[in-house]
């Protein structure tokens, strides 16, 4: 096997003949070298070996002993280091069986969704540390973009390790529906009306008028050409401003931690999958606690001292100022008005409120944009 390959040395004289009578018997070899003027460095394969040290003795060369190189020197050395060997082959062990399960969850653009996508996996049981084979990214993307309807499109891919989920923002255009029985266009939320374009049906609003969540925006009827009525399926789109609300609640006293002056100092070793301390961890109910770690093993197996200090501190009730607070709901509140504004046509946004309830804060904002509000509703027959 040409992979598995040996190096020797030859002496003599007239020493090129024997590469002639290699050539004869069917040797190969390979890297030759000259040493001075009677020495060969020559490399053939391990069954070649034989055959070449037989016509060498046959024509009175003097012939070293074969040296392992390439793979059958790696492989020699693993076999003096069986040790080294079943450590490698644990590791790769190791990462084969690793590289079966999620490490990472990527949420990538996902913008105002990114907490209503985590959810969902959170309801689904997809976080890190699940089996790989247990995520099926086809079956999981389909599940996203009905979860969520008004996103783009949703992406699941494999990197790595990781489990990557990308989110394309933004609503999409009304859906013109073709199929189905009768039915209106109704209204999903409450708003006033800036424009109605009718495809089938019969409108029954107009700009500036306000309408409730489910009330008829375009009737399921249409005249025919005896003057009667008969039912069809509305299709159209109804355009509305719209009001979204924000609402923050910020506590006016916050726990802060004081410390009552004990405290306790402890040293670990620690090891990957164990660790032992002389003594036990005292018994706080709130502490801080400061490590520093050493290590006193090797790579292979690593273990470090850790010399710990327990800091015990008692919780204590404190107000907090009013003004500062009251900035900070505000701030806040804003910004989850605009999470929720995001990629909205968007008229104005104002604070709309300011209380104070007991020991709380609240602060809402609100704002007003511009939307699709139709959908269609099937009549029952």
């Amino acid at each position: 096997m040409d992979a598995l390959q040996v190096e020797f040395e030859v002496k003599g004289l007239s020493v090129e003949k024997l590469l002639n009578e290699a050539r004869k018997r069917g040797v190969t070899l390979r890297a030759v070298r000259r040493q001075g003027g009677r020495k060969l460095s020559l490399r053939c394969s391990r069954g070649d070996y034989a055959r070449i040290r037989e016509a060498a003795e046959e024509r009175g060369y003097e012939i070293g002993p074969a040296r392992p190189v390439g793979l059958l020197r790696l492989l020699t050395r693993a076999g003096r280091r069986r040790g080294l060997l079943a450590g490698c082959a644990l590791c790769v062990g190791l990462a084969v069986y690793a590289l079966g399960f999620v490490w990472q969850v990527k949420i990538e653009n996902a913008g105002a969704y990114a907490g209503e996508v985590r959810r969902f996996l959170q309801e689904q049981g997809i976080a890190p540390g699940i089996r790989r084979s247990r995520v099926q990214t086809g079956a999981l993307r389909d599940a996203l973009e009905w979860y969520l309807p008004a996103v783009k499109w949703v992406r699941v891919s494999w990197e790595g390790v990781a489990l990557k989920i990308s989110v394309e923002e933004g609503t999409p255009p009304p859906p013109v529906e073709t199929e189905g029985g009768p039915g209106d266009v109704v209204a999903a939320e409450d708003g006033l009306v800036t424009g109605v374009m009718t495809y089938a049906g019969t409108a029954k609003v107009k700009p500036g008028d306000f309408v409730r969540a489910g009330q008829v925006l375009i009737a399921g009827t249409e005249r025919g050409a005896g003057e009667e009525m008969r039912p069809v399926k509305a299709r159209g789109a109804v355009t509305a401003r719209v009001w979204v609300t924000a609402r923050v609640r910020l506590p006016l006293t916050e726990w802060r931690s004081v410390p009552t002056g004990r405290e306790t100092r402890r040293r670990v070793l620690a090891a990957p999958f164990f660790s032992w301390s002389p003594q036990e961890a005292p018994a706080y109910l709130t502490f801080d606690r400061e490590v520093r770690e050493t290590p006193v093993g090797g790579a292979w197996f690593p273990i470090l001292l850790r010399r710990e200090t327990w800091i015990e501190n008692a919780l204590e009730k404190g107000k907090r100022p009013a003004e500062s607070v009251l900035m900070e709901a505000e701030e806040a509140a804003l910004r989850l008005l605009n999470e929720r504004l995001k990629n909205e046509e968007t008229v104005d946004k104002w604070i709309n409120f300011r209380m104070i309830e007991g020991e709380t804060i609240v602060v809402e904002a609100a704002g007003e944009i511009r939307r699709q509000i139709g959908r269609c509703r099937k009549n029952p027959p």
